[in-house]
């Protein structure tokens, strides 16, 4: 009977026990980021260095007012065009806490070397505009043309005759055998500021939008449109999307373009000059 109480007393006080609320042992939480600021170096006027501090502050989320978003402390963008630049940098800290800083930059006159530059000048033609279509002639094995190809993700695997995985000759295929923008034409100029056009087909109104030429790290980012067959199929929708590609080769004739879009696959695009 003794041995009954005792359970029956024990039960009791666990049912009391979870009963009663239960607090958690959660870590406290540092302070907020605060004394945001931004500071500008314009030692080159066209390619300013910005840099944001902050007391308690560690995660920085730039946007540059050029449609360029970058993360970093410090940062740089080329601004070519002269006019005036909002510059916001989103500073977070612990706990997913924020507090957003803002400045202007302003470009007095346009930079009068922009159509010389190396990528700038090849890309838009010296700024008057190049068409760029596919680069049709190459072909591929198994009849696929590989304008518009899958490769390896590994860019700087040699095979053997200084070529890469990126080269036309080496894709593996593309997953249709001709592609929806094979008429297609993309234009890039500088008149009167950053200009892209695509075109479906030549000849049709097109759409319109602008881009970011990084050629110190060689990235070419198109933003609004799309470039030529960007979400073919098998590609991968949350990679193209971003419209940020890596330039393999531009020369006055030839751009290849490429992604990294999973662990082991890549795409790649190859044009050339219209005309050429």
């Amino acid at each position: 009977m003794k041995k009954i109480l005792f359970i029956a007393a024990g039960v009791l006080l666990m049912i009391a026990y979870s009963c009663n609320p239960q607090e958690d042992s959660i870590g406290e939480i540092g302070p907020a980021p605060s004394n945001g600021k931004i500071s500008i170096d314009a030692s080159d006027p066209y390619s300013p260095v910005f840099t944001a501090t902050a007391d308690n502050g560690f995660i920085f989320q730039w946007d540059l007012g050029n449609n360029q978003h970058v993360m970093g402390q410090k940062v740089s963008a080329y601004y070519p065009f002269s006019g005036v630049y909002n510059i916001v940098c989103v500073i977070s800290g612990a706990g997913a806490q924020s507090i957003t800083v803002s400045t202007t930059y302003k470009v007095d006159k346009t930079d009068p070397n922009i159509s010389s530059k190396p990528g700038w000048k090849e890309l838009t033609g010296g700024g008057d505009g190049k068409t760029w279509v596919y680069n049709t002639v190459i072909t591929g094995d198994d009849h696929y043309p590989d304008y518009c190809f899958q490769t390896y993700n590994d860019t700087t695997y040699d095979y053997g005759d200084g070529s890469r995985c990126w080269d036309p000759k080496n894709s593996w295929g593309q997953c249709v055998g001709i592609t929806p923008d094979v008429n297609g034409e993309m234009v890039f100029d500088l008149v009167n500021g950053i200009n892209y056009t695509y075109h479906h087909v030549a000849g049709d109104e097109g759409v319109k939008g602008t881009f970011i030429l990084d050629w110190e790290n060689r990235t070419l980012t198109v933003v609004n449109p799309y470039i030529l067959d960007y979400n073919i199929e098998c590609t991968v929708p949350e990679v193209t999307v971003t419209g940020v590609y890596n330039i393999m080769r531009l020369t006055d004739d030839e751009m290849i373009l490429w992604q990294n879009q999973t662990n082991g696959t890549g795409w790649a695009w190859s044009f050339k000059r219209k005309g050429s």
